[in-house]
């Protein structure tokens, strides 16, 4: 279609350009962004129906809360804190950050594959029409005067439609490309090792509350002891069979008894302070753990086999086999630089005031273009240098990385044949010092025992108690630890029958 008048073109030119621009906007991204895992406008309405602007945590985020809510009080068990962590917990959210970023990273490379549309208008004013002039054709009568030619206008107008498409640009686009999608499973392997960590957090810490509250157990009972002794003791002292002394001896383990009762109780809350903290709950919020420490099975399979699994496991492992991955593509897009770039282009355009139409008209143009590197003072070069480091670091930090997976699974295995024989052990001990503490007290109400015995009995009670308590703590970490270190946090069968 031809149009004659400058202006209507130049105006139907920009509007073309405004109606691509939000087509682009609105069509390409939606069909792009399809498969994305975690898109913005989903991030932000979990953002928003979590944390609050003007609190901590605002009443959306809250009733989460509301089905473990009995009495006042948040009734949590193990399981409990771990799904409430894995809505709640900043971290996760992070992590989907980092992952839409990497999508849009990948869409980016994509698209560098994919025709360039896109609008161009140019005005230009000269201060003054360009002309060829001619002088005369023959002298005498019959010569003529000069004739004067405008090639070019005071007022030029360009407008039009670009369509470029890349041709071949020595593999760098489709190397791009396959190292953007590398690095973003990348990243989804990277969240999910993010999951596991806090999932164990949250059981380490649910069971350090555990023990905590073992210990401020102990501390209750062991005061509760001393003060019925104490009682005794007040009438003994009474009836002149004992000096008072013992009297003031039993009054000073008591006292100290009970300081030790207020570390335990600190303990105990700042325990419960770190697992809400976890969990992205009100530190003033009263929670109550429904567990308590116990002894369950643990995992059969040697360490050999334990530490093949992790290996092939470790989420871990897997992003830094795709991070190399990713470098070798990058090293490919690097080298592909020495070669040389293809696109074709076509233009569709308006054109006004220079020497291809005066008067102005529409024109179309196809071409195509190729770009050489010739020297670029070692550019190119550094570049395939810098790709070499990343892909050789990626190696080294998967070889680190199955090293330390290594020893966290032989820690965390040994660490269960230890605490196993501990338990063994406090069990026996706990069993005895009990009877023990029970003889010493009838031996001093029938007169025949001593006041330090009855005080060091209860002494070894409370410790053996508290060391019964410590190895089943470092039992059901050490369960957790192997967890982790295996790959398989919150999934695995290592640990049967719950707590």
């Amino acid at each position: 279609m031809l149009i004659k008048n400058k202006k209507n073109s130049f105006i139907l030119i920009v509007l073309s350009f405004f109606f691509t621009t939000l087509l682009m906007q609105h069509i390409v991204p939606d069909r792009l962004y399809a498969q994305q895992f975690y898109s913005k406008k989903y991030i932000e309405e979990q953002l928003i129906s979590v944390f609050g602007l003007g609190s901590r945590i605002s009443k959306a985020g809250s009733e989460i809360l509301l089905p473990y809510k009995q009495n006042g009080k948040l009734h949590l068990g193990l399981q409990d804190c771990i799904s409430i962590a894995m809505e709640r917990n900043i971290d996760i959210y992070l992590t989907q950050e980092v992952l839409a970023q990497a999508d849009a990273d990948l869409t980016m490379a994509w698209t560098a594959m994919l025709p360039y549309i896109g609008a161009e208008g140019t005005y230009t004013r000269l201060d003054e029409d360009l002309t060829f002039e001619l002088g005369p054709l023959a002298v005498g009568p019959l010569s003529m005067a000069p004739i004067s030619m405008i090639f070019m206008e005071r007022d030029i107008y360009k407008a039009g439609i670009v369509l470029r498409q890349p041709v071949f640009a020595g593999g760098r686009l489709k190397a791009a490309r396959r190292a953007a999608k590398n690095i973003r499973d990348a990243r989804i392997h990277d969240q999910e090792n993010v999951k596991n960590e806090i999932i164990y957090q949250v059981t380490r810490i649910y069971h350090t509350a555990q023990v905590a509250r073992a210990f401020n157990k102990v501390a209750i009972e062991a005061v509760a002891l001393l003060e019925k002794h104490e009682r005794d003791v007040k009438i003994f002292v009474r009836e002149g069979a004992i000096p008072q002394v013992d009297l003031l001896r039993t009054q000073t383990e008591l006292a100290n008894t009970r300081k030790e009762l207020n570390g335990a109780e600190n303990a105990f809350d700042l325990a419960l302070s770190s697992l809400k903290n976890l969990m992205v709950i009100d530190l003033e919020e009263e929670i109550f753990l429904t567990e308590r420490l116990s002894h369950p099975p643990g995992q059969k399979k040697s360490l050999e086999a334990l530490t093949l699994f992790a290996i092939k496991n470790r989420s871990e492992l897997a992003s830094l086999k795709l991070q190399a991955e990713a470098a070798k593509e990058g090293l490919k897009a690097a080298r592909g630089e020495y070669l040389p770039s293809i696109a074709i282009e076509g233009r569709y355009e308006y054109v006004e005031g220079d020497v291809r139409d005066l008067d102005g008209d529409d024109h179309w143009t196809v071409g195509a273009g190729a770009e050489v590197p010739l020297w670029n003072w070692g550019r190119t070069r550094s570049k395939i240098l810098k790709a070499k480091s990343k892909l050789n670091q990626a190696k080294m930090m998967h070889k680190k990385t199955e090293e330390r997976i290594s020893l966290e699974v032989r820690s965390a295995f040994l660490n269960i044949g230890k605490a196993k024989k501990n338990i063994t052990a406090a069990e026996a001990a706990l069993k005895t010092s009990k009877e023990a503490y029970r003889l010493e007290t009838a031996r001093y109400k029938a007169g025949a025992g001593t006041n330090t015995d009855v005080l060091n009995a209860r002494t070894a009670l409370s410790k053996t108690d508290a060391n019964y308590a410590q190895a089943l703590f470092e039992y059901n970490t050490a369960l957790a630890a192997l967890e982790r270190a295996t790959g398989m946090m919150g999934k695995s069968n290592l640990k049967k029958g719950g707590h």
